[in-house]
């Protein structure tokens, strides 16, 4: 069972997750490390869930939720995106709702991504974008093993504020 565990499951997009991605995608905390400048609708993430492509590979990306098996909610979001199969890899994001980070459930939740990646899509390195101040997510990738492989200069603009970003990857196996 690549997608689940004894306290998390990860499961594919639902019509009825569209409320969650909404409040996700509203986070605005959150733009910068999305690259948005703008929140999505509801509708837009509505449509998104209706016409949700669960062929990674045809597609190039896949958004899974995040559930914790004991309450039975969902505690966040995880995603590949910009898969190449020809080179095998893909960018990782992971999203945990603010209640429950800190218990180790986002680095479990990226424990099951890979060997996903790996034994299913046949993916190999895993790249993780942060922002240069966003020390959880730089301690989460750090910890399941991702190293620091530079940084993009300046690349954020925020009001007259540059920020940078930092690239960590992990080469996986299963």
């Amino acid at each position: 069972m690549f997608l689940e565990n004894e306290i998390i499951k990860l499961r594919p997009v639902e019509p009825e997750d569209a409320e969650t991605m909404w409040i996700v995608e509203s986070d605005s905390e959150q733009w910068m490390q999305n690259g948005m400048s703008a929140p999505l609708s509801r509708q837009n993430l509505t449509d998104y869930a209706l016409s949700y492509d669960a062929d990674p590979v045809r597609a190039g990306q896949l958004r899974l939720i995040i559930e914790s098996k004991p309450e039975k909610g969902i505690i966040g979001i995880a995603d590949l995106y910009d898969i190449s199969v020809q080179h095998r890899h893909a960018f990782v994001g992971i999203y945990i709702f603010p209640h429950v980070r800190r218990s180790g459930l986002a680095l479990a939740s990226l424990d099951l991504l890979e060997r996903y990646a790996f034994n299913l899509l046949n993916i190999r390195h895993l790249v993780a974008k942060v922002m240069e101040d966003n020390a959880a997510s730089s301690n989460l990738f750090e910890k399941a093993g991702y190293v620091y492989r530079g940084e993009l200069p300046e690349w954020y603009q925020t009001g007259n504020e540059f920020r940078s970003l930092k690239i960590l990857s992990k080469i996986i196996a299963g």
